[in-house]
């Protein structure tokens, strides 16, 4: 499937306590939870509630920080995006002046990437596998 604009697929905010941020979220919000373990949340976006993220919707990701540098200004929010070459996309951000953050890691389920913009901002890539 080809994407004219990539979409937007989760914002992904590194966490402390992930289940106490589920539950403020959930709580304070009325956002529905999809999944949550000790290291990672998944949380709906739209009124369709927790079966959204299966869907079109983006969804909001709380992580659990390895490092509590992670946890300052410059590390979050990340933003990502489903794309369908991230080997292109990183180039691209490359030559406009972003930085890789680590390497592009190639998993069972799809390549993700993490880019730094030049304004300092995090911006994950994935490509599923076909």
């Amino acid at each position: 499937m080809t994407r004219a604009f990539p979409s937007l697929r989760q914002i992904l905010l590194l966490q402390r306590d992930v289940p106490r941020a589920a539950a403020f979220y959930e709580r304070a919000l009325g956002l529905r939870i999809a999944v949550c373990t000790e290291t990672f949340a998944e949380l709906a976006l739209d009124s369709r509630g927790a079966d959204s993220t299966t869907g079109n919707a983006p969804t909001l990701a709380l992580q659990r920080a390895e490092h509590e540098s992670q946890l300052q200004t410059g590390y979050t929010p990340i933003l990502h995006f489903e794309v369908d070459d991230v080997q292109t996309r990183v180039n691209a951000a490359l030559t406009l002046g972003g930085r890789l953050d680590g390497k592009i890691q190639y998993e069972t389920h799809g390549a993700v990437a993490c880019v730094r913009t030049p304004d300092g901002h995090m911006i994950g890539m994935y490509q599923s596998t076909p």
